[in-house]
């Protein structure tokens, strides 16, 4: 890793314009790292010697952006990279106190594109090579912030690196902290693990470290909960499974990890069945989607598609055959969120066969849910082609409550089968079911 780094064409050529001018300038952070590793970076960090009005002088493009630490960022387009520049952090008197300071090894690298030299004064270019992933200094790292437990360990599953013990075993005795860190943070982390290949491997991880309890502990009620013949894995194994089944969607994923959260509370014994039953542990998990929003602060956009997703997600059962009750439940749903409740329950089939296959009943009631939600009207009113006049005239009734209740039939028959959305046909209808009463 001793050749020199080629960087997309705006990065070297800022980095010429500065060295032109004097200033040294540095190319460190996550992009270097991916950089050496033959992986696209689109975000750079550049550190500085000199006051950024001075560089700003150089790069009149750059703007100051609000931040802890004063930077300045150039704009990204398609073409270009972005690039970030800062002088060194807080209280470091040198480059190599700065890169000592940061979270891991592989982060704690720095290029001089002047000398063409790498500062690497904790050998991370070695870890690179053997694909470890340490911390720069596992006493400090994770008891100044405890996020970067959560960082770690995503890092270490997306570069594909191992932990190293000694970092493990300060994530480990630092887990704990993880209580005190504010919300927004651990939702931002917790996303971004979900958008892993197999967010399953995070969230074991973090369980044997101790870190999954202040992030999900919904999640850890389900560890040993034996489920009914239906399923091969306990609730917890089974949640994990389900997750990983479904597109790297962060929130759709999360309401996968919380969909059967309240099976726990909900387990009881069927004598007659001979085995466990869950009964309304789809609504029971709706308390617990409210608390893990509250913790993880998330908006109330947020919120709202988790908890639909939870509260429906028995919603289509296995064998659904009938084109009217396939209609009722697509009123019930609404379409926006069609999509990934479909993905959602074909997920938890999925997870019940060590193969991840569907049931062939399912593929036909999608199949046919999918057709119908073409000719089903959304979820706005129906607006009738008779009214209350039409019944009371027809049936010789005076106004009062049972036009309403016949209105409502009326309106049910429509969503059911828009076609009969006629006049004479909705009165024949009408008269027919009155007849039957």
């Amino acid at each position: 890793m001793d050749r020199r780094p080629q960087f997309p064409a705006n990065v070297e050529e800022t980095l010429a314009r500065l060295s032109a001018a004097g200033v040294r300038v540095y190319v460190v952070g996550g992009a270097l790292r991916d950089t050496l590793l033959g992986r696209a970076a689109r975000d750079f960090d550049l550190v500085v010697d000199a006051d950024l009005e001075a560089v700003q002088r150089v790069l009149p493009e750059a703007v100051s952006i609000p931040a802890r630490i004063p930077v300045l960022v150039t704009r990204e387009t398609p073409q270009q990279a972005r690039i970030e520049i800062s002088r060194l952090r807080a209280g470091a008197r040198s480059l190599e106190e700065d890169l000592r300071g940061r979270d891991f090894t592989l982060n704690a690298i720095a290029f001089d594109p002047r000398r063409t030299t790498f500062v690497d004064p904790l050998d991370g270019r070695g870890d690179l090579d053997g694909r470890r992933l340490r911390a720069a200094d596992p006493a400090r790292a994770f008891h100044e912030d405890a996020l970067r437990i959560l960082r770690g360990v995503r890092l270490a599953l997306e570069l594909e690196f191992e932990l190293e013990s000694g970092t493990a075993d300060a994530m480990a005795r630092e887990a704990w902290r993880l209580h005190q860190a504010p919300g927004e943070r651990l939702r931002d982390e917790l996303l971004r693990l979900l958008a892993l290949g197999s967010p399953s491997r995070a969230l074991e991880q973090l369980r044997a470290l101790g870190a999954l309890a202040p992030l999900l502990p919904e999640l850890l009620r389900g560890v040993g909960v034996a489920q009914n013949a239906h399923h091969r894995e306990d609730v917890f194994r089974h949640t994990l499974r389900v997750c990983d089944l479904i597109r790297p969607d962060p929130l759709l994923r999360l309401a996968a990890l919380l969909h059967d959260a309240a099976k726990p509370e909900a387990k009881r014994y069927d004598p007659r069945r001979k085995d466990f039953s869950f009964h309304r542990h789809d609504l029971l998990a709706l308390r617990h989607v409210r608390r893990t929003a509250q913790r993880l602060r998330l908006s109330r956009q947020s919120e709202s598609r988790v908890e639909r997703l939870v509260r429906h997600h028995l919603l289509f059962p296995e064998r659904l055959r009938t084109g009217a009750a396939i209609r009722r439940m697509l009123r019930r749903v609404g379409r926006d969120i069609l999509t990934d409740l479909l993905e959602l329950r074909r997920a938890d089939l999925a997870s019940r066969d060590p193969e991840g296959r569907v049931p062939s009943a399912w593929e036909e009631t999608e199949r046919r849910i999918r057709e119908l939600d073409h000719t089903t009207p959304s979820a706005s009113p129906v607006r009738l082609a008779l009214g209350g006049k039409a019944i009371m005239q027809e049936f010789g009734i005076p106004e009062g409550p049972e036009v309403g209740r016949w209105l409502r039939r009326a309106r049910r028959r429509v969503l059911e089968h828009p076609e009969e959305n006629e006049r004479g046909r909705l009165l024949a209808w009408l008269r027919q079911a009155r007849g039957a009463d």
